[in-house]
């Protein structure tokens, strides 16, 4: 097959009327599609697309890139929020470990267990590669020079992706992985078991890499079901647990969340940045029921 060849921007723009889409300003939208690139744009049209490949009633340019900027600043406001969670998780995972195993007990397969040692072996391999990809930061070349190269888990997981990092949360022993669950879940305020979060870690590693790539949030369902607390779990998946969307993603933020007495304030700031686009925006698209504010204060 060919590939496809590259089209003006009066072009593009025509090819949308053809389909349907409201485009009532030219200049407006020369500028909407030099500010984005149309084939990005066009997955933002999902929601609005009949069966035939043309566009329901009333589809306009103009609305569909409002969806976008708030996609955008939504990825924004939730990168920020998994960003604590990251350095909190990391804190207390290389706690409890180091203290438990020494230093570089984290190399040693003999502290993982044993069923995930292919794993483990990956996932070290991995580190290294990140040692030598980084050795040009200070805090690297600071340890390759002075300590031959050995890293104390609590500098490592600074090197950790936060996939890396729920990868071997998964790979210890149960007995370390239930010590680990109990000390987040004390901070947290949240009871979360070994095995929820061990859910929660991979679907926030899913939720991080969609906000960190620009992937879209907008009318996107996700792959992993979270695994979340009981007291929980009935308002996650109040709309139903068959097709996964942002809103029950939110509540595994809620379960990991370092700073419960804050956690208002998220719910606040998500509640501000969709009031700014509840004319464009469908919440069901992302979701969340009518009463989501009330359900996201909650206590757990």
């Amino acid at each position: 097959m060919d590939v496809k060849k590259p089209e003006l921007f009066c072009k593009q723009i025509e090819k949308l009327k053809n389909h349907g889409c409201v485009i009532n300003d030219f200049d407006q939208a020369i500028m909407i599609l030099n500010k984005i690139n149309y084939y990005k744009l066009s997955a933002y049209f999902l929601p609005f697309k009949k069966e035939e490949g043309t566009y329901i009633k009333n589809t306009s340019l103009l609305g569909v890139y409002k969806i976008y900027e708030f996609d955008r600043k939504l990825s924004t406001l939730l990168y920020g929020i998994i960003q604590k969670i990251e350095v909190f998780i990391k804190t207390q995972i290389a706690y409890y470990h180091s203290n438990k195993y020494g230093s570089l007990g984290y190399m040693d397969n003999s502290n993982i267990n044993s069923k995930f040692e292919v794993q483990h072996a990956k996932l070290i391999c991995q580190f290294k590669q990140e040692v030598n990809r980084n050795k040009d930061l200070p805090f690297v070349k600071h340890h390759l020079e002075q300590y031959h190269g050995n890293f104390p888990l609590w500098v490592a997981v600074e090197l950790f992706t936060l996939g890396n990092t729920s990868q071997f949360y998964s790979q210890l022993k149960t007995a370390d992985k239930k010590v680990i669950a109990k000390a987040i879940s004390y901070i947290t305020q949240t009871n979360c078991t070994h095995f929820q979060l061990t859910s929660c870690l991979k679907c926030l590693t899913e939720l991080r890499n969609k906000c960190a790539h620009f992937a879209r949030l907008y009318y996107t369902k996700f792959t992993s079901t979270p695994n979340l607390p009981n007291t929980l779990s009935s308002q996650a998946f109040i709309l139903g647990n068959k097709y996964i969307y942002l809103y029950s993603y939110i509540y595994v933020l809620k379960v990991l969340y370092p700073s419960p007495e804050n956690w208002l304030s998220t719910v606040t700031d998500l509640k501000v940045l969709i009031e700014e686009y509840i004319e464009f925006i469908n919440i069901k698209h992302i979701g969340f029921p009518e009463n989501w504010e009330e359900l996201l204060s909650k206590r757990a």
